[in-house]
Formats: structure tokens, sequence, C-alpha cells
């Protein structure tokens, strides 16, 4: 797993420089700087988090839950102020202030804190439940 998740956060940080090529050609340029940078920062999270992997003191499940969580939420934080940006509108954050979409797409991003906050949490406190003063496993080849 831990390959997995630098794989996920290197293929997100090259999304990311992809979507701040082309942020200021979308509907809501702003935002598209916001998908630009919310790439980055969550790629930069999914190395850590890989690269910690071997530290962290967990059950089987609660590995499982934490790989899930970090990859849907650091993708969904991605692609949210993505759709955002191409679609011109004010959701999900202040930076849409002064745009609007369509009324289903502003609904569909209303509910989009469930998909791009609550993982992170969930990630973010299984590892540091995880590092809590464990000695790091012994990594299988």
């Amino acid at each position: 797993m831990p390959q997995r998740l630098l794989f996920h956060g290197y293929l997100l940080f090259l999304l990311g420089l992809a979507s701040g090529l082309v942020a200021y050609g979308l509907e809501n340029p702003r935002m598209g700087v916001s998908a630009h940078l919310e790439a980055i920062m969550n790629g930069l999270f999914l190395i850590a988090l890989g690269l910690s992997w071997s530290w962290l003191s967990l059950s089987s499940r609660q590995f499982a839950i934490c790989f899930w969580t970090a990859l849907v939420g650091s993708y969904a934080n991605w692609a949210i102020p993505l759709f955002s940006a191409i679609v011109g509108a004010s959701q999900p954050m202040l930076v849409g202030a002064g745009f609007e979409a369509e009324p289903w797409q502003e609904a569909l991003l209303m509910a989009s804190p469930i998909v791009g906050v609550l993982p992170p949490i969930v990630c973010g406190s299984l590892a540091v439940w995880g590092l809590r003063g464990a000695a790091p496993r012994r990594m299988e080849s």
C-alpha cells in the first residue's frame, strides 16, 4: 500500500501541475487555481502518508480505511473545485463569489463536503492514532 500511496501522490501532484496550466482558461479561473493548489497539496499529503506508512500502528481494517479515505478525500479535493471552475459555479468555496452555474450543479457542489472533508478527517485521525508512540514496523519487500 505505501507504494500505491506514493504512486497516487505523484499522479495527483502532476494532475495539479496540469490543472495550473489550464486554470486561467476555465469559466472561474480563481477556482481553477484552487483546484491546482488542492491537487499539489493533496499529492504531497499522499506522498507523506506513503512514506510514513511503516510507522503507523493500526489494525488491518484501520489501514484499509486510512488508505481509502486518503485516496477518496485527496482526489475529491482536486475534482470538486475543478468541476466548479469548469462550470463556473460559486460553490464550494468563497473563491466562487460572483459566479453562478446551473442550479443542479450548485446543489451537487453544496453536498461536496461529504467527500471532500470527512474522508481526510478520518484518514488524518487514523494516522495520528497510528503514530501514538509505536515503533516502526519492518517493511516487507
